[in-house]
């Protein structure tokens, strides 16, 4: 501290909280994200996490259209996925503010709500729905608080569970083996999804990699019986799921990254099915 510090002010610029999400993230060619797309107070710190969450969304369906392999279709479900769940998370910033006093008319008695700097499973819990997933028939799990508590699903929709096993004689997480393209993760006893995984990748041009975990922590985290098989997206987050093993494994596997990428009788299937 220099009391007789000389200070100029070079410029000032006021800045207002706001609360905005737009309503479409998509016109023709033109895609909203990060601030363009939603606006928060950042009373919890949730604007940059979910700026990068909206583009994780978005760049592998760009690319998959880019490259053929997905229906332009793909990309109206970056709207579907991605802007509900920014609603939910302005809102509960908003929230966040008003109860730390830091609205001009919330001042009195501000007090931080027990939710603040707790939100997993708002961060961790987020559930999509949308043509780019391939519902189950499950319904997601009830928790008490779904801005505090986060239950791990593998239920279509959700975020990929995290759980630990051994892979050639370290301990890694199956957070580590989904990104950079689908991977089907099996149970010890889903030799013929491997299999089955082996023939559409015939195809290179299709990213898609198996991943067996023969770890009884694996099969109840992903509620899968000893031969059941999830496929989990670019963007780790869980497409399709088959609690035991399917009569025809092969076309179940096609017929689910399929309906994922919009095209139904996909040419990439068609061929390596054949």
């Amino acid at each position: 501290m220099l009391p007789n510090l000389d200070v100029k002010i070079l410029g000032i610029a006021p800045w207002t909280a706001s609360a905005h999400v737009a309503e479409q993230y998509r016109c023709e060619r033109i895609f909203l994200a990060g601030d363009a797309a939603h606006e928060m107070p950042p009373t919890g710190g949730f604007g940059m996490n979910t700026g990068v969450q909206d583009v994780h969304n978005l760049v592998w369906k760009l690319a998959a259209v880019l490259k053929g392999l997905a229906s332009p279709s793909l990309l109206d479900t970056y709207h579907d996925e991605r802007q509900p769940v920014a609603r939910a998370i302005t809102e509960q910033s908003l929230i966040n503010a008003t109860s730390m006093g830091r609205l001009e008319q919330t001042r009195k008695n501000a007090g931080a709500r027990s939710e603040y700097l707790n939100e997993q499973g708002m961060i961790f819990g987020a559930a999509y729905t949308s043509r780019a997933i391939v519902s189950d028939g499950t319904e997601a799990p009830h928790v008490a608080n779904p801005v505090t508590d986060y239950l791990p699903s593998a239920r279509p929709g959700a975020r990929a569970p995290h759980v630990f096993f051994q892979n050639d004689g370290a301990q890694i997480s199956t957070i580590d083996v989904v990104g950079n393209g689908f991977v089907v993760l099996t149970a010890g006893g889903g030799r013929m999804w491997a299999e089955a995984v082996a023939e559409l990748a015939k195809d290179h041009s299709l990213p898609l990699k198996t991943q067996a975990i023969d770890d009884e922590a694996f099969m109840s985290a992903y509620e899968l019986d000893a031969s059941g098989a999830v496929l989990v997206r670019p963007d780790g987050y869980v497409g399709w799921r088959s609690r035991a093993m399917m009569g025809d494994p092969a076309r179940t596997l096609c017929d689910a990254i399929s309906t994922i990428l919009g095209r139904i009788s996909s040419r990439i299937c068609a061929r390596s099915i054949a």
